[in-house]
């Protein structure tokens, strides 16, 4: 792929990005959210055929325009969700859509094809072919999709955070797979947020940042350390930054939320503990367990092991509902797919987490009363256009954050968890939305803060927790902590100790 552009709208996504990938070699897309990596294998991938630049296979250009031209081509795409039909076998799902024969259905003939396409690479020849592909565990899911691909000659794997979710030993086989395929010459390219994978794995990697290709070579020419500071950025210099909220007291009494011990899905032996009026940051690389810390206060991950306490009362979260009713909100990553119902008006969205705090009476919706809100609600936050019965999908990203935001504060929280809380919006938007973080703080509410954002988290946060592989592996007073300390944590390479903090 040589300088390949994407725009969408006037936004330019992609800029210039080469990327070369040789016959049977294992090649790592490292970025952090929102780089482009997505993008650049959508455009491998047939789905973006609109892109500037131009692709070659084998050394002759390729007109990759539609998914099925990119398949023709030997591109094989396997995204982190997995699209197998569940209630036909695995044998059916491997040949869907190239089954064998002419004008006539044989199951027979089709586990035969099958079979032939499971041989060619041992690790996959033990699928159990006359078994419901819903059946199988998530790892075993997974290589019926690689079957899949190879099925239509895939000379060429695009593995989307082909790990996320799965267990220790399946990612060992998949390692093992990985191997076996590189082996007989088919190229990986491989997208993880988890780096140490990378560097087993991975014999080669591109670095994106922004659109742009920001590193390149063979993966040990890079460390962790190194590898964490490409993608973050070179300009780290020490600079002291001086938010506005600095002379804030420090937060005291009794935590709101303290936990210890807690351990979970990727998580392990958490202390954390938030009390009223402070902003908590959590800080690391995508995967390093933020999110799904945050979750778990929540109730949407379960917890393993550990205590869970509540204004200094032993507490269970079963589920994001009994959160709620806690006063425990959170606002997710994923606006569009885990946050908004996009077809519902955003008025209707805006009072979802707030029917029972003054918005019904006999379970019936106070229609005034929701009107009156929505109405205040989009006059404060200056969510445009003034529309509320929009639906939600019309708003721009920006506005969008801006009415789960309201969502949030109309369900009046005590602990308000904020994953990514300024992810595509724009200048004027972000300083708002810091602002209402400030405010909410300084009212009382405790704010716990997920962002990959470095300026970001040192503008808002007064304590930091540093997260790797689910554990906290750092804690710093926000009062003496720079950039370039803080990727140096990220990284592993904080060099100073930090020192304990009561408040944290």
């Amino acid at each position: 792929m040589e300088k390949i552009s994407q725009t969408f709208g006037t936004t330019r996504v992609l800029k210039e990005v080469d990327l070369d990938v040789s016959p049977g070699e294992v090649h790592a897309l490292v970025g952090q959210n929102g780089a482009g990596k997505s993008t650049l294998m959508k455009i491998l991938g047939g789905l973006y055929p609109d892109h500037k630049g131009l692709i070659e296979i084998d050394g002759h250009p390729a007109q990759l325009a539609n998914p099925r031209a990119a398949l023709k081509h030997g591109i094989g795409m396997i995204y982190q969700e997995l699209s197998l039909i569940p209630t036909m076998s695995v044998a059916e799902n491997i040949l869907l859509g190239i089954e064998p024969g002419k004008g006539s259905y044989s199951r027979r003939g089709i586990l035969a094809a099958a079979k032939r396409v499971v041989e060619r690479v041992p690790m996959l020849s033990g699928l159990p072919l006359n078994v419901p592909a819903g059946e199988l565990s998530t790892g075993l899911q997974q290589r019926v999709e690689i079957a899949k691909a190879l099925a239509r000659d895939a000379r060429v794997l695009v593995m989307d955070e082909p790990t996320a979710r799965l267990s220790g030993p399946e990612r060992d086989d998949l390692r093992d797979l990985i191997r076996e395929l590189s082996a007989n010459d088919i190229s990986i390219i491989y997208i993880s947020h988890f780096l140490e994978e990378i560097f087993e794995y991975c014999s080669a990697l591109t670095v994106l940042r922004n659109g742009s290709v920001v590193g390149r070579g063979r993966t040990s020419d890079f460390t962790i350390g190194s590898l964490t500071r490409t993608m973050l950025g070179a300009e780290l210099a020490a600079e002291e930054f001086d938010p506005a909220h600095t002379g804030r007291p420090p937060a005291t009494g009794i935590p709101v939320i303290e936990l210890t011990g807690v351990s979970g899905p990727r998580i392990a032996d958490v202390d954390l503990s938030i009390r009223k009026g402070e902003i908590i940051g959590l800080a690391g690389l995508v995967g390093s367990g933020r999110t799904r810390l945050a979750k778990t206060l929540t109730g949407a991950e379960s917890m393993t092991a550990g205590t869970f306490y509540m204004d200094g009362v032993l507490k269970t979260v079963a589920n994001p509902r009994q959160a709620l009713k806690m006063g425990i909100v959170m606002l997710p990553e994923n606006r569009k797919t885990e946050g908004l119902i996009g077809i519902a008006s955003a008025r209707e969205n805006m009072i979802l987490n707030a029917l029972d705090r003054g918005l019904t009476r006999f379970g019936l919706v106070r229609s005034k009363a929701v009107l009156a809100e929505s109405r205040k609600q989009f006059a404060e936050l200056e969510i445009r256009p003034n529309t509320p019965s929009l639906p939600a999908a019309r708003f721009s990203g920006g506005n969008q954050q801006k009415i789960l935001l309201a969502r949030a504060l109309l369900a009046k929280p005590r602990v308000l968890i904020i994953d990514q809380p300024t992810a595509g919006v724009d200048v004027g938007t972000k300083a708002q939305i810091h602002g209402l973080i400030r405010q909410v703080a300084s009212e009382g509410t405790a704010v716990l803060v997920v962002t990959d954002d470095l300026d970001e988290m040192l503008a808002l946060a007064d304590n930091v927790l540093v997260l790797k592989s689910g554990r906290v592996v750092s804690r710093h007073d926000r009062r003496g902590l720079d950039r370039k300390r803080l990727v140096d944590a990220i990284s592993g390479e904080d060099s100073a100790s930090s020192a304990p903090l009561t408040s944290v």
